[in-house]
């Protein structure tokens, strides 16, 4: 089991509250048109259009409420790999769990093992993975079918052991939040 239920802040309809603690998150983004990008080191990647997973961590000051903020609004220069698709995409929503343990690479290790999705590129948002003793390929997917809250939610219910709940109702919500 990923978290216990009091480890999850639960949304629902309204202004949503992303807090200000630790955790995992997935960020949903639209590519409306193929293209290629220059990620950082990763070097130029072509994107087909379509809808995207990414899965990452908020370990560090302002927990999710700073990362999922950034991501949201956004802003900032470009220091992950996330900043660069994130420049060419819409988000389509988030979800989260909060908590310490680093849980990210279950999350998408499980997004990775369904038919449904494709590797877009190699290496992305997975740079510190080997250090936290995984070895994953990617921190993004391609959903080739599009993707929305309840398709994530099946996904990490069925194959992490969720309570659907959990993340279901941890919306895949696009509005901005106030608080960031």
């Amino acid at each position: 089991m990923i978290a216990k239920t009091t480890d999850c802040l639960i949304q629902r309809s309204g202004n949503p509250f992303i807090p200000g603690r630790a955790g995992i998150y997935a960020l949903g983004l639209n590519l409306a048109h193929s293209q290629n990008l220059l990620v950082g080191g990763l070097g130029e990647i072509f994107f087909p259009a379509g809808d995207y997973i990414y899965v990452g961590s908020a370990q560090g000051s302002g927990g999710l409420r700073a990362r999922l903020g950034r991501h949201l609004r956004g802003d900032g220069r470009t220091h992950w790999h996330i900043d660069y698709l994130r420049s060419i995409t819409t988000v389509l929503g988030y979800c989260f769990a909060v908590t310490r343990e680093h849980l990210e690479c279950t999350w998408i290790q499980a997004l990775i093992a369904s038919p449904q999705v494709s590797i877009p590129a190699t290496g992305f948002g997975s740079s510190d993975c080997k250090s936290n003793g995984s070895d994953c390929a990617s921190h993004l997917v391609l959903f080739q079918r599009g993707i929305n809250s309840k398709k994530l939610q099946e996904f990490l219910s069925a194959e992490i052991g969720i309570s659907p709940d959990m993340v279901g109702l941890a919306t895949f919500s696009a509005k901005v939040p106030a608080n960031i």
